[in-house]
């Protein structure tokens, strides 16, 4: 868009809007009016069946906004064991299905592997021990709503806000609180959960110091710039030079970057 040869009206911007090469603030507003109230992909370099995937898109949307409104007119929301059961029986059994609290209560992080000097292994530590605490908080809320629903234990100011946002198909403040996903509390804890079996797998690796020698997978962490920052800091280290130095550089071909400080994604 911003070449010489669109910017001089050699080459047209798109098949309806060439730039205007006066000094005229007429002729700019009529190749404005030129462009039409619908976008077109080519006019962004979009292919153009792109437009498919924002009308499923927007209609997941729009079908997420009926269900949670229909989901609202159900008694205003209020404390009804059988509706309560019915609404909030599906994703108390996903979550039991997705989590199994004893497999990660195996899972120990020591101070020491804390104190570690390496960076991306002390990343690592850190962002399972971080998950593990998400894992807790959503345990704790899911658990004191089931023992709610058996009759076990009491409704609490907490529990009703947090059943409440789930029958509203919204993600507790609670749990978002602690990291912000997904807007629906379904793929919420289907995301969760599959990144913290991920970061499992990735302490192992951690553990046999294999982790930078296979491709790794940045949409497992939950936070990717700090790992980023904890592989910049190890590779100043290594190569004996200020951080300020380092440059990140990626490359979709093998050996153009030096793999001994490099990591394949």
């Amino acid at each position: 868009m911003f070449k010489d040869g669109t910017l001089k009206g050699q080459e047209a911007l798109s098949d309806m809007v060439t730039v205007p090469q006066s000094g005229n603030a007429r002729d700019f507003q009529g190749a404005i009016n030129k462009v039409p109230e619908y976008d077109v992909p080519s006019q962004f370099g979009l292919p153009a069946n792109i437009d498919r995937s924002v009308q499923r898109f927007n209609s997941n949307a729009v079908l997420t906004s009926l269900k949670q409104l229909a989901a609202v007119s159900a008694e205003e929301l209020r404390f009804d064991k059988a509706i309560w059961t019915a609404k909030l029986g599906p994703i108390c059994q996903l979550w039991s299905n997705l989590y199994k609290q004893e497999h990660y209560d195996a899972v120990v992080i020591t101070q020491e592997q804390l104190n570690t000097p390496d960076p991306v292994a002390a990343f690592v530590y850190v962002e399972l021990e971080n998950v593990k605490d998400i894992l807790q908080v959503v345990h704790d809320s899911i658990s004191n709503i089931v023992k709610i629903l058996k009759g076990s234990e009491m409704l609490t100011a907490k529990s009703q806000k947090e059943a409440t946002n789930l029958l509203q198909g919204e993600v507790p403040a609670t749990w978002e609180a602690k990291w912000e996903g997904p807007e629906n509390p379904d793929q919420w804890i289907k995301v969760v959960t599959k990144k913290a079996a991920a970061l499992v797998q990735w302490l192992q690796r951690v553990n046999n110091g294999t982790l930078l020698d296979q491709e790794i997978d940045l949409s497992h962490l939950f936070h990717p710039e700090t790992f980023l920052n904890a592989l910049r800091q190890k590779s100043a280290r290594k190569l004996k030079i200020a951080i300020d130095e380092l440059k990140l550089v990626s490359s979709f071909e093998k050996g153009k970057v030096a793999a001994d400080i490099g990591i394949q994604l």
